[in-house]
């Protein structure tokens, strides 16, 4: 409470000296001036000279009193009559009052022109700091904390008593509370009330960071001489500085996850390629088996499982394959010219019986042909059909519509039954994933709609799902290719 009051007498103080020294200095000039029997000119030239001096060391304030000073020394030692604080002559009157005016004014111009000077010095060291900060930003460890590093650094490199930052999406970094003279503050504090301010009482600045207008935390500093355009810029890096930190480790999470992926991919291949020998020694034992005949009821039904099963698996491990295909960077697309009809009849003939005559197709009469890959895309159609059939109320029908557009055809399955939620509709696309609306729902490998997507861009479009109050859409686009391929 009594730093404010004490600093401005100390400052009242020291201007009340520079301003006497100022005086005095104008009482010997004169005194000289005098003895030496200079005219009024030289004397008024000796005195502008001084407080041009004064206005460029102390400022406009002292260089005023000089001057006022200085008016009366000249009127007393070098106007008619002398030693009388009278003028005698108007043409002295006007000298009085030009020395007068152009000593304000001069006094002006260089207090301006010190004040520039004192303020680009003060840009000049800011700009330094703020360099370094930006250099040090740039070594920042990636395996330590960022909040620590960078409260280090601005301690250090600007000065500051105490930085303290919090991030959003650093919850449980733990912020102290720091004491800065009577100061309480903390960073979280200042994010949840959203404002900045500075505190020259306590000497402190609080800002928000923020990334464009999105607030992301918040920075306190304490113990500082207050430098509102220098809080800025040091939030406005250190914002920076936690988005590049989260953006290096949002690239390390997908590194690894492209190379857990890839391994996961090579893994699965192995085994599918595996089973794929013994499978077909089992189904052609069971179907051998049924052939010959002679097997009493209970063992051709036990034969019949088997064979069920078997080629249950055997469907499983021709998707794991074909997936691990279609994850390889190399993979090319045999396209050609495709008849959309003949294409989903073709995908209803593999389906089962009981499947198949729930399918209801839909497509214009006049629907053009489009390039792509027969193989690729009966793959996807077949597997939005089966995941249809799983997921829709029992005997429902099941809707296939095609839209055909000037620059792509669109593919719709169109079923009743359970609602995907909104927060699963990205995720359904993923390998393996499951929804929670599917845990007690049926069985399924979780391959099937990561193939629809993989084979809608194999194509050039997307695939996406929407759906509102138990009915669901599932549609993939491919994008028509021009006369010269592309």
């Amino acid at each position: 409470m009594n730093g404010r009051p004490q600093g401005l007498s100390v400052s009242l103080g020291g201007a009340y000296r520079r301003g006497m020294v100022g005086c005095v200095c104008t009482l010997l000039t004169a005194v000289i001036s005098y003895r030496l029997h200079c005219n009024l000119s030289t004397a008024g030239s000796v005195q502008l000279l001084l407080v041009v001096i004064v206005a460029l060391r102390w400022g406009f304030a002292q260089a005023t009193v000089v001057s006022l000073i200085a008016v009366v020394c000249l009127n007393y030692l070098f106007t008619e009559p002398i030693f009388k604080f009278s003028v005698a002559e108007p043409a002295n009157w006007m000298a009085l009052i030009t020395f007068e005016a152009a000593a304000l004014l001069v006094s002006a111009l260089s207090s301006e022109a010190r004040l520039q000077a004192v303020e680009a010095e003060t840009q000049r060291r800011r700009m330094e700091k703020l360099f370094k900060v930006s250099q040090a930003i740039l070594l920042i460890d990636r395996q330590a904390s960022t909040q620590r590093q960078l409260s280090s650094l601005v301690q250090e490199l600007v000065p500051v008593l105490e930085a303290s930052f919090w991030i959003v999406s650093s919850p449980n970094y733990k912020d102290p509370v720091h004491l800065c003279g009577h100061a309480n503050r903390s960073a979280q504090e200042v994010y949840l009330r959203g404002i900045g301010r500075d505190d020259a009482d306590a000497m402190v600045s609080e800002r928000i960071l923020r990334i464009g207008k999105t607030p992301i935390g918040a920075m306190v500093l304490c113990g500082w001489a207050i430098d509102p355009m220098m809080a800025d810029a040091l939030a406005t890096l250190s914002a920076i500085a936690f988005e590049r930190a989260r953006s290096l480790d949002r690239e390390n999470r997908a590194d690894a996850s492209r190379q857990t992926e890839q391994l996961r991919t090579a893994v699965l291949d192995g085994l599918a390629h595996a089973f794929k020998t013994p499978l077909t020694g089992i189904l052609t034992a069971s179907s051998g088996m049924v052939e010959i005949g002679g097997l009493t009821p209970t063992q051709a039904e036990l034969v019949g499982l088997i064979d069920h099963e078997a080629t249950a698996l055997n469907v499983l491990t021709t998707r794991l394959l074909q997936t691990a295909a279609m994850d390889s960077q190399d993979m090319q697309l045999h396209r050609a010219s495709l008849h959309i009809p003949d294409l989903l009849r073709s995908v209803l003939d593999s389906q089962a019986v009981q499947t198949s005559q729930r399918v209801k197709l839909h497509f214009p009469p006049s629907i053009r042909p489009i390039e792509g890959d027969h193989m690729i895309l009966k793959l996807a159609m077949e597997q939005l059909i089966d995941n249809a059939s799983k997921y829709s109320a029992i005997g429902s029908e099941i809707d296939v519509l095609v839209a055909q557009y000037e620059i792509e055809t669109k593919f719709i399955v169109h079923n009743t039954g359970s609602t995907i939620l909104l927060e699963d509709r990205e995720r359904v696309f993923e390998r393996f994933f499951r929804g929670n609306t599917s845990a007690h729902g049926p069985t399924g490998s979780g391959l099937g709609l990561s193939i629809v997507k993989k084979a809608a861009e194999a194509h050039g479009g997307r695939a996406w799902v929407e759906s509102f109050d138990g009915k669901t859409e599932f549609c993939f686009t491919v994008l028509h290719t021009r006369k010269d391929g592309r």
